[in-house]
């Protein structure tokens, strides 16, 4: 991959331009998802590029097309030709810096055709990309969202990061879009009730809804601790805008440190840490969990307590381990919350209390249509995330997507509960369901956490189920590149200033072609082991 400068070296605009096997390719050379210069990614002999920061793919191959998500557009493609000495690249000036946006469908809405109308419930990421997908994959049938949120989808992982409480800032697309691409969205409106037998399901408005697809994309909800005192008002958890909002609220915007809101956070792995570090700078934190160091579950204790270091550096405190008792009201108002008390009798002032204790799969309306669930609460679905439960018995197909959909692949159960995989899901289940090609899923989870540089993450199984780990590099600056091992098998990596490392490993496990865990206590580094 080369970067060049376009039309001069004096242009602000840029090209990607790659070679293939041989052949010569020209995109545009910036990640659809955030910006990120693709030239620092990693390039694979099918053409497939891979974003250093976030891990979304496109395909130079193929015109660009973007292949994972979090990305929504492809890429531009440019005309090239070479006699042999010269590369010539025959761009518009215009269109460089510019990303290509799906198109609408080519022809009229159609009601006939095999499998002619695509419900999904849930209006959340996995839904944005299966709406988009479809249509990029040529689909012509009807497309129709029921989502409980009042707004469009948006970008989730700015809520916890950055509690931005206003949804126009974390809209995925415009309302003109989704009407460019013929899609509906139903908003501020709940699936009550599913039939399966009649493939119908009833709607909090009073109407119902038939399909010959359903895309189950209910995600999950925050999990409330079971004790006393929990039901306080400024007892918070993070999911939505409205929940951002009243974080914020409750904080203000003090001018001085004397004038800062106790705040105490319970929980210390993404969601708890993303929000100490929005807070920061507004408020006295007091961060309350469960392990030994932040993130030691998934990451390890080296990694955590070098986390924890440079929050501390920030002002926030830490107990850890720590278990709560209760929480009790305040002196001044009997209604809100006013302490956290702790099982070993410590008692913290808090003005505001913001749970991240992780989140259960929002099932419940489908245990009530009568889906055995698995023991998270999860449902299973095939290779294609297709409901196993249902296949083939009643009128229609129903697949599962994110955080409720559990799955088996080679390399072993699939269950990840972030947004980014929720978002290939439903790009992988609208490419089945337009063109009836079987593909399982198989992509190797890419997530990502801001803490005070941004943390990348790659794994291909559950996180807590490695039993050995390994660290190049020093956790205590923010900079390494940690393994993390079942056996003697590399099953996720993590870093931090060490670009493209993790993207280059996620490859290396889709390819089969990771180092052993031998290999990486012996120093040798993923970034020498070639994809092509």
């Amino acid at each position: 991959m080369k970067e060049i400068p376009f039309p001069s070296e004096d242009s602000e605009s840029k090209i990607l331009l790659t070679k293939v096997k041989g052949q010569y390719f020209a995109n545009s050379n910036k990640c659809t998802h955030y910006g990120a210069p693709l030239v620092k990614g990693v390039l694979t002999e099918s053409g497939r590029i891979t974003c250093p920061w976030h891990g979304a793919c496109f395909n130079v191959c193929s015109n660009g097309d973007i292949e994972d998500a979090p990305g929504l557009n492809s890429l531009q493609a440019f005309k090239v030709e070479t006699d042999g000495s010269s590369v010539y690249v025959y761009a518009d000036e215009a269109t460089v810096a510019n990303s290509r946006e799906p198109t609408a469908p080519s022809v009229e809405i159609q009601s006939a055709p095999k499998h002619a109308n695509v419900l999904i419930i849930g209006g959340g990421a996995g839904a944005a990309h299966a709406v988009e997908a479809l249509r990029e994959e040529g689909y012509t049938g009807s497309i129709r969202v029921v989502s409980k949120e009042p707004h469009l989808p948006g970008d989730r992982t700015k809520i916890s990061k950055a509690l931005i409480s206003d949804p126009n800032k974390l809209l995925l697309r415009s309302q003109a879009f989704y009407d460019k691409l013929k899609a509906q969205f139903i908003l501020d409106t709940e699936a009550t009730k599913l039939d399966f037998a009649s493939a119908t399901v009833e709607l909090s408005n009073g109407e119902q809804a038939t399909y010959d697809n359903l895309i189950l994309a209910t995600g999950a909800f925050p999990t409330k601790l079971p004790l006393d005192g929990v039901d306080l008002a400024n007892i918070f958890t993070v999911r939505g805008v409205k929940d951002a909002e009243a974080i914020n609220a409750a904080v203000g915007s003090p001018e001085k440190d004397d004038d800062k809101k106790n705040v105490v956070i319970v929980g210390s792995s993404f969601i708890g840490m993303e929000v100490a570090l929005a807070l920061a700078d507004k408020a006295k934190l007091t961060v309350v969990g469960m392990e030994d160091a932040p993130f030691s579950k998934i990451l390890g204790e080296p990694i955590g307590n070098g986390i924890r270091k440079f929050h501390e550096s920030k002002g926030t405190k830490f107990i850890l381990p720590a278990q709560l008792s209760h929480f009790t009201a305040s002196e001044q108002d009997k209604s809100r919350v006013g302490a956290v008390h702790l099982k070993d009798g410590t008692v913290l002032p808090a003005d505001a209390v913001v749970i991240g204790a992780g989140v259960k799969p929002a099932t419940d309306l489908l245990k009530a249509a009568g889906l055995s669930l698995e023991k998270n609460a999860s449902v299973k679905t095939d290779d294609v995330l297709e409901v196993e439960q249902l296949k083939g018995k009643h009128k229609g197909r129903v697949f599962a997507l994110g955080d409720i959909a559990t799955f088996d692949t080679p390399r072993g159960p699939n269950y990840v509960q972030h947004w980014n995989v929720a978002s290939n899901h439903g790009r992988a289940i609208a490419h089945h369901i337009a063109t009836d090609k079987r593909e399982p899923f198989d992509k190797v989870a890419i997530f990502w956490s801001a803490q005070g540089q941004q943390l990348r993450y790659a794994g291909t199984t559950k996180a807590s189920e490695w039993d050995d780990m390994h660290v190049a590099g020093n956790p205590d600056e923010l900079k390494f590149v940690s393994y993390y091992f079942k056996g003697d098998q590399v099953v996720a990596a993590a870093s931090m200033q060490s670009d493209p490392v993790v993207a280059h490993i996620s490859e290396l496990m889709r390819l089969d072609k990771m180092l052993s865990k031998q290999e990486i206590k012996d120093g040798k580094s993923p970034l020498d082991v070639k994809l092509a």
